[in-house]
């Protein structure tokens, strides 16, 4: 069974396909400026054709449903519509900030993953990995991040930080944190898609018709409409 994994949540974008007689055939993880629209379909081809596989070989879809990025999820989304709406196969909508605690991979510790909203918003949950698999401790929510390392800094506990936010805020979250904050490999802080494979069952297989995103809180678009501007 042949396995393509996709996220465009953040900055960082990933794809990646998977055999499961084989293991992981490839991967393609960059960081970009612009929007994934450009560069999706460019980088999904050059796996395919890197790994001599074609669309019609794919049998399944892991896909990050975000939250995150409002144009990034969307795009991910209309990606996996458009290549395998005729195919109908089943999709698997992952939430991104479970995937970043799984990468980590620290057993009994507490995980903070953080997805950057820019200007210090942040997307967040905190979670630990136990005999179970992964337990959320505190649910997902946007929040600024001065009151999440507050709220952190009160706790007085050692956690690990995975995720572009931690990235990108890493140096004011030591500043608050000191030791307390754990930092994983660089390779492991930033979303995978191969994460997103490995994880796909414990979330409910959707088809084609019912992929939606999930963004925690409503688009700019959505706010003015609420606002009558």
């Amino acid at each position: 069974m042949l396995i393509l994994g996709i996220s465009a949540t953040t900055k960082t974008g990933s794809i990646a396909l998977y055999d499961e007689e084989k293991g992981l055939l490839g991967e393609i993880t960059v960081d970009i400026e612009k929007t994934h629209s450009a560069t999706l379909l460019d980088k999904i081809d050059k796996l395919l054709d890197w790994t001599s596989k074609k669309v019609s070989d794919i049998d399944e879809v892991a896909v990050s449903k975000g939250p995150g990025s409002f144009t990034g999820v969307r795009i991910a989304i209309a990606t996996v519509m458009g290549l395998f709406f005729a195919k109908k196969i089943p999709v698997y909508p992952v939430n991104e900030l479970d995937a970043l605690a799984y990468q980590v991979n620290v057993p009994g510790e507490k995980v903070v993953s953080i997805i950057d909203s820019r200007k210090e918003k942040i997307y967040y949950s905190i979670s630990v990995t136990g005999p179970n698999g992964l337990e959320l401790l505190e649910d997902y929510q946007v929040i600024k991040l001065d009151e999440l390392l507050e709220k952190l800094y009160t706790d007085n506990c050692i956690y690990y930080f995975s995720g572009d936010g931690a990235f990108n805020y890493r140096e004011k979250i030591i500043a608050k944190l000191g030791e307390n904050a754990k930092f994983p490999l660089y390779s492991n802080i930033k979303i995978k898609a191969s994460t997103l494979i490995l994880i796909r069952k414990n979330y409910e297989v959707t088809d084609i018709y019912s992929l939606k995103p999930y963004y925690l809180e409503k688009s700019q678009a959505e706010k003015e409409i609420k606002n009558g501007t």
